[in-house]
């Protein structure tokens, strides 16, 4: 085939607008990254966000596309990024499961040993009852476990909610749910087959059982936490344990009692970070005593690093806090909380931040480290990941509905300031629902949902370890 010079000029101009048509990391906070921004009435929500060990990423969320065939509902969506944020799926991310679900639950995202994405999800493809459901994609894009993916709950008696997933360090996968008042887990082997028999059922007689998150520890291990009520109106605790590749009850048939004394706010399901060394960071906040947050790490063994029933991030009795999350630094042994700090009103929002030694002693000051103070903006969502020596905090910053933004700092492990707060999303809308993680080469990014375009769509923005957006 023979290209004159004219054809040459327009092949190289069009495979330049079709790279940038696939986008990339953006370096103003105006103009984020979209991941799914289809109009007329979709409804793109809650993103989940893990890193890739190639400095890629992997986002999921749910999308309710009124214009699709029957059924209508929230459907569940993946997208993955290369290291500059060039979407490697089509734009508005593939189709994993086609779905009816009339409103949404948590639910699983995870990356197996050879970088394939992991998912658990309720499903209404095998009949009215939700189902819980596994599927395997990989970086390709492939559906490993076929179409249907693997369907680990079946009938139409049980309650099956919030499935986790996670890829374990032997190649194989965990799945964990709550079922009616049990928590259940099965492992599935590469090809999706059933390794636990019926599973392993955590219950209590009289209790209720919810699952809270589910993590890989060393060996083929999985860390699960689960919280723990007598009835609705009884204290709600938080138990955890750790199961071996062959789902032996590593932390003792009576589990960890990472909380057992006053009670978890109602609806909150707390999530935890591995500690990379086969233990646990857990973070959570009370109704009993009255909103307030705590921290835990739970060592390999299972032994409590920081006091019974957790450290406190702060105690000044003339404010509340709510909405923890977490991270660690493995370096030093040490734990960072950032969370919404609120007058005793609750009508002033701010946010604040705790760093607890390897025994859980408060670092930063008993009343903790003010990163925005307590003002008539709602700042909710709150984020960070470990970075250096300190943490990079997320959060959004509402004026009003329709007014708001993504803030960040960076702080070093003073609990100085290394960027003071700076715009990772700037232009005004609804966002929620935030999202973080860090790849290897210490590259973080977030994702949210937004109705910038009049709907709910997705959109993901990195920061660099300088606080730079973009390349």
């Amino acid at each position: 085939m023979r290209f004159g010079f004219r054809s040459v000029v327009m092949f190289v101009l069009g495979l330049t607008l079709a790279s940038a048509a696939w986008a990339q990391w953006s370096s103003d906070p105006s103009k984020n990254l979209a991941l799914g921004d289809r109009r007329d009435g979709n409804d793109q929500v809650q993103p989940k966000v893990r890193p890739l060990s190639n400095n890629g990423w992997y986002v999921s969320w749910f999308d309710a596309n009124p214009n699709s065939p029957p059924p209508i509902g929230y459907s569940v969506f993946l997208q993955r990024l290369n290291p500059k944020g060039v979407e490697q799926f089509h734009h508005d991310g593939i189709e994993v499961a086609h779905l009816g679900n009339s409103s949404t639950e948590d639910y699983g995202l995870d990356v197996d040993a050879k970088g394939n994405a992991l998912l658990a999800f309720l499903d209404t493809r095998e009949g009215t009852n939700q189902q819980v459901t596994a599927a395997k994609m990989s970086p390709a894009g492939k559906a490993l476990w076929g179409k249907l993916g693997v369907q680990l709950t079946h009938g139409q008696t049980a309650s099956n909610a919030a499935p986790k997933i996670a890829g374990t360090s032997d190649g194989d996968v965990v799945v964990a749910w709550t079922s009616n008042s049990n928590v259940v887990l099965q492992k599935l082997d590469p090809n999706g087959h059933p390794l636990w028999g019926k599973g392993v059922v955590l219950h209590e007689s009289d209790y209720n059982f919810g699952l809270a998150d589910l993590h890989a520890a060393a060996g083929g291990s999985v860390i699960v936490s689960w919280t723990r009520d007598h009835g609705f109106g009884s204290d709600r605790y938080l138990y955890a344990n750790k199961l071996s590749a062959k789902g032996q009850l590593l932390w003792g048939k009576g589990h960890v009692h990472v909380l057992d004394s006053g009670s978890l706010q109602f609806g909150n399901f707390p999530y935890f970070v591995p500690d990379g060394k086969g233990g646990a960071v857990f973070a959570w906040y009370t109704s009993s005593p009255s909103l307030q947050c705590f921290a835990q790490h739970i060592r390999a063994d299972g032994r409590e690093a920081f006091p019974h029933n957790g450290s406190p991030t702060s105690t000044n009795t003339n404010q509340v806090r709510v909405s923890p999350a977490g991270s660690y630094r493995g370096a030093t042994d040490e734990v960072f909380l950032f969370w919404t700090e609120e007058d005793s009103n609750q009508v002033l929002n701010g946010v604040y931040g705790q760093k607890f030694n390897s025994t859980g002693t408060r670092e930063w000051g008993d009343s903790g480290l003010t990163v925005v103070p307590l003002g008539t903006d709602q700042q909710v969502f709150v984020q960070n990941v470990q970075i250096g020596a300190g943490a990079l905090v997320f959060w959004v910053d509402q004026v009003g509905s329709g007014s708001t933004t993504i803030q960040a700092a960076r702080l070093n492990s003073e609990g100085k300031f290394v960027c003071k707060q700076f715009p990772v999303s700037s232009l005004p809308a609804n966002k929620a629902r935030l999202s973080s993680d860090q790849v290897p080469s210490k590259l973080s990014a977030v994702a949210w949902e937004d109705d910038r375009i009049g709907n709910n769509g997705i959109y993901i923005q990195n920061v660099n370890p300088n606080c730079s957006l973009g390349q």
